[in-house]
């Protein structure tokens, strides 16, 4: 009974960060996109899954995100699930041989994540060519600094609240 339970309680809880994520991408991505530069808050949440979960969870977290917001560029239907799942693969791999305890080195991972994410989605939607290198580097360059230096603050947020949350229950285990 308790596997059964713990089982759902994961999907329940992915379920629950890809609605949040569509509602971002779909609602609120404009609003926080700055002289044009957006922040990819799927980025985050993937490389957040798959340094906390580990590849596994990293390949279907991000062929899931990949597939849903797929959905909303259908010209390219495939290519999002495909490519955020390799990122998923990556970065669980990578969390047993980097150190990436400190802050910055999670934003220099998140920064070099979706610098590939896009790489590896102009490469295969329209093929190398000279406009895939310029939006590389004027456009998903200034995107991916911004969205590492989000996602940086997000994870100390994160992080801030697992300590308490762990400290609140270090403190009620004392009383018991």
């Amino acid at each position: 009974m308790l596997w059964g339970s713990a089982i759902s309680s994961k999907i329940l809880s992915g379920a629950v960060i890809l609605f949040i994520l569509i509602l971002f991408q779909s609602l609120l991505s404009d609003l926080v996109t700055i002289l044009g530069f957006k922040f990819d808050l799927a980025i985050v949440i993937l490389v957040y899954i798959a340094l906390t979960r580990g590849p596994g969870y990293g390949v279907i977290f991000g062929f899931l995100i990949g597939l849903l917001l797929d959905v909303l560029n259908p010209q390219a239907m495939g290519w999002g699930a495909l490519v955020k799942c390799l990122i998923g693969f990556a970065v669980g791999s990578f969390k047993d041989n980097l150190y990436l305890e400190s802050v910055y080195s999670r934003g220099g991972l998140i920064f070099f994540a979706l610098m590939f994410n896009d790489f590896l989605y102009y490469i295969f939607v329209t093929g190398p060519n000279a406009a895939t290198f310029r939006i590389l580097s004027n456009y998903s360059s200034v995107s991916a600094l911004y969205t590492a230096a989000v996602g940086m603050l997000l994870f100390l947020g994160v992080s801030k609240i697992r300590s308490e949350q762990a400290e609140t229950e270090k403190r009620s285990f004392q009383f018991d």
